[in-house]
């Protein structure tokens, strides 16, 4: 579980992702603007890509990520485990395969006792690039609710029916008009106990979800 923890995919610099950086470079400063500019435009260094991947929000846009989720190991208290089990969870970047993720972890493993298995397999889906017509609703809608908040488009590290329908070739998107409280961001509190968001936020993001609908339809 150490060499999975300590193994690092390589770059896959998606066109969303692109994008996000060099936008997101304009609210950055000093090391970091120059960074996410840098690897945004594909120019990235070594040194660059390090930097941006000690943060976790940035490196789960950089490159697939696998991590393990459950373990078990062991019968009883008085005896050493004769066997152990991990669950990896891996967050695979659109157009990479299940395939060459498990490849990849059974090399950093480098173990022949230890044996990788696919529990829910999956078939991989294309990116939709950026679409303008769509950012340029977003980016009308917030406006309207939110004079000052910017917009920007990001390759999101969770899972959704998307992979299906951009699978089938339909372009998909997600757009997140949800506020998070602070506390919720330093409690960790998603898919946890006592999962929530704020009433105002809730009411809002509706009200945003309603009128970005009422404007795509147009």
């Amino acid at each position: 579980m150490g060499r999975v923890a300590d193994y690092r995919f390589p770059v896959h610099l998606t066109a969303t992702t692109g994008d996000y950086l060099i936008k997101r470079a304009a609210l950055e400063s000093g090391q970091t603007a120059d960074d996410m500019r840098a690897a945004g435009a594909g120019q990235g260094t070594p040194e660059a890509i390090a930097r941006l991947s000690a943060v976790v929000e940035t490196n789960i846009l950089l490159r697939s990520t696998c991590t393990a989720t459950l373990m078990q190991a062991g019968h009883g208290e008085s005896a050493l485990p004769e066997r152990a089990v991990a669950t990896i969870q891996c967050r695979i970047m659109p157009g990479e395969t299940d395939a060459a993720v498990q490849a990849a972890l059974t090399q950093a493993i480098a173990d022949p006792k230890v044996r990788l298995s696919v529990v829910w397999p999956f078939a991989p889906s294309p990116e939709s690039p950026p679409s303008p017509g769509v950012i340029g609703a977003v980016e009308a809608v917030t406006k309207s609710m939110w004079p000052n908040v910017p917009v920007l488009p990001v390759l999101s590290a969770d899972a959704s029916d998307s992979a299906v329908t951009r699978g089938a070739g339909i372009a998909s998107y997600g757009v997140d008009g949800m506020f998070d409280d602070f506390d919720d961001l330093d409690d960790g509190r998603a898919h946890g106990r006592d999962e929530r968001i704020g009433v105002t936020a809730f009411a809002e993001e509706i009200e945003f979800t309603y009128r970005l609908m009422r404007r795509l339809a147009e």
